[in-house]
């Protein structure tokens, strides 16, 4: 975690995925669907002004999920996917697995299928992209 101490607060906590990520946009527009109070603004990284947006953001938001919370706290992968995921209403299955040892395991699996998204997509999303 860290903090954008430039960054005004915003009403809503931006996610920001890989609008170049077919796999990404088929999570982006699930959120989307799921999001039912309006907690969460997702946005393609590609698409973030500066600032908040910054070089080493940009590099990071590349290679993994980035949620950029309303008080300017930055989370990053597994942990910001359970931050969503308790934003869209699992905020119990996100609490479980942002424990020890569980995170751990959600962060190794996290980050396997970052790796390999382009990979996936093309046997999951066929024509979608």
């Amino acid at each position: 975690m860290s903090n954008l101490s430039s960054s005004p607060p915003t009403q809503r906590h931006r996610v920001l995925w890989d609008g170049d990520c077919v796999f990404c946009g088929r999570a982006a527009r699930w959120c989307q669907g799921k999001d039912v109070d309006g907690r969460l603004e997702l946005i393609a990284y590609q698409r973030v002004p500066s600032p908040p947006m910054t070089d080493d953001l940009r590099r990071a938001c590349a290679d993994a999920l980035h949620v950029l919370c309303k008080d300017g706290t930055v989370l990053r992968a597994g942990r910001a996917l359970l931050f969503a995921l308790g934003e869209l209403g699992y905020p119990r299955t996100a609490r479980l697995f942002a424990r020890a040892p569980m995170i751990w395991a959600v962060e190794v699996f996290y980050f396997g299928v970052a790796r390999n998204r382009r990979f996936l997509s093309r046997f999951l999303f066929r024509g979608e992209g």
